[in-house]
């Protein structure tokens, strides 16, 4: 069974999946020449990958748009992991009505949520209980979503994911945080460390990459230690069907949401080694004995049932 940790009650607002805002969970896979992102201001904008000709000169080839990882030599089983595909269809989530709080996400203290109403009076408010999150302690997972248009306002999925907290933190929430690979403390070398350098090592050095290997590794894709997710530092995004999403190695982060008319059908990209602790891991949410509710997203939706941007770069009121 899942290990469970105390949840505050705290409501989180959506923000807008841009590459720069999600860069320390993972990658946002997106064209960069029509990406929401090419409108943003500068300062929200990372460069585009870089790019070239292809097909005879009928397509352009962008490089290295995500960041993969394989980090099963880190493994308690050294199980070797492979590369595997999965589909996940995605049904909408059912959501409830909203009723008012008090409650306020630490991360945008400062925005009042709770009164920020449309012009017009005609967003439709509801509110989404987040009991569960999950993560791939030694695999990157990248989700594409299929058959869904970039102008499809009426069906979007939710991305929403959490820092990890240092483990002496975590020790605080629960008694049995799940293994986790840690990188490996640098030590000053012994006089016996330098002289062996002057002869061949009896050693091997198969079971765990040389520390390089993390600072070659873009920060999302490097382990995250044994620490449990920060809730009060919880993040939402909405994902349109032009963006396809890499949780970075550790990331965690709730499954798929989507939210709309209709199901999305995502194609999942990772390495995985049958090994079911080392592959995933979850903790449950349980609000603790003070909170009205525990973590919920605010889903704001239009007219048309667009899910409406309420904190961060390209918000509704355009505050920050």
């Amino acid at each position: 069974m899942p290990a469970s940790m105390p949840s505050p009650s705290i409501r989180i607002p959506i923000e807008l999946l841009t590459p720069t805002a999600f860069n320390q969970f993972g990658t946002v896979v997106e064209n960069p020449a029509t990406s929401p992102s090419t409108k943003l201001p500068v300062p929200h904008r990372i460069p585009p990958p870089d790019s070239v000709p292809a097909n005879q000169g009928f397509a352009t080839k962008y490089l290295d748009v995500t960041h993969m990882s394989n980090l099963y030599t880190l493994a308690p089983s050294k199980k070797p992991a492979k590369a595997v595909m999965n589909m996940f269809v995605c049904k909408p989530r059912e959501m409830r009505p909203h009723e008012p709080s008090m409650s306020l996400p630490s991360s945008w203290g400062d925005l009042d949520i709770e009164d920020d109403e449309d012009e017009n009076g005609d967003y439709e408010r509801q509110l989404l209980d987040i009991g569960i999150l999950e993560r791939h302690p030694f695999t990157t997972q990248t989700f594409i979503p299929m058959g869904l248009s970039q102008q499809d306002r009426h069906t979007q999925y939710l991305v929403v994911v959490a820092p990890t907290l240092p483990a002496s933190a975590s020790s605080r929430y629960s008694d049995r945080p799940p293994p986790y690979p840690t990188p490996m403390v640098k030590r000053k070398k012994s006089f016996k460390d330098m002289f062996a350098r002057a002869r061949p090592s009896p050693f091997t050095n198969e079971a765990t990459p040389p520390p390089s290997l993390f600072s070659r590794l873009h920060p999302s894709a490097r382990p995250k230690g044994p620490g449990l997710p920060d809730l009060k530092n919880l993040r939402a995004f909405v994902a349109t069907g032009s963006q396809a999403v890499t949780y970075g190695a550790g990331t965690w982060h709730a499954p798929m949401i989507v939210i709309g008319d209709r199901s999305i059908d995502f194609v999942a990209v990772q390495f995985a080694n049958d090994v079911g602790i080392e592959d995933c891991q979850e903790i449950f949410l349980k609000p603790n004995s003070t909170a009205q509710e525990g973590v919920v997203v605010l889903v704001d939706t239009d007219s048309s049932g667009t899910v409406q941007v309420k904190a961060g770069v390209g918000s509704v009121k355009a505050r920050l």
